[in-house]
């Protein structure tokens, strides 16, 4: 038997919804991609705000020249912060005095709606 063979003038029907199939996967794929990633870099940048804010509050309280006064002045819970809309940032102050230390453990914790989890930072200042 011989079969003539001639030139194919183009895709067939099959092809084509094959070749469709695949490329509405692989749209799909990238398409759950983009979301995934729109939404770490969103979460990523609002963690990076709020240790951007703990770390400063902390350097403020570093660098208070009066020991004695650290909780009067520091210990609050703010809103509104000046360029950080939706965060809200507390500072806590634990005194700690023994017969061979005397030493403040300052703690600051920042959150905002678009945090699954507080920011968190702690430091420890000594008396001097």
């Amino acid at each position: 038997m011989t079969f003539s063979m001639r030139a194919r003038q183009g895709l067939t029907l099959i092809e084509t919804l094959i070749a469709l199939t695949i490329l509405t996967g692989a749209m799909l794929g990238m398409g759950t991609f983009v979301s995934r990633l729109s939404h770490s870099s969103g979460t990523g940048y609002e963690m990076s705000m709020a240790g951007d804010l703990a770390v400063a509050r902390l350097e403020q309280v570093k660098a208070y020249p009066v020991y004695a006064s650290l909780e009067a002045k520091f210990v609050a819970t703010e809103t509104g912060i000046a360029g950080y809309p939706g965060f809200t940032r507390q500072t806590y102050i634990t005194h700690t005095s023994t017969t061979r230390a005397d030493y403040k453990t300052v703690t600051v914790v920042v959150t905002a709606s678009a945090l699954s989890t507080p920011m968190k930072k702690t430091s420890v200042i000594a008396a001097f």
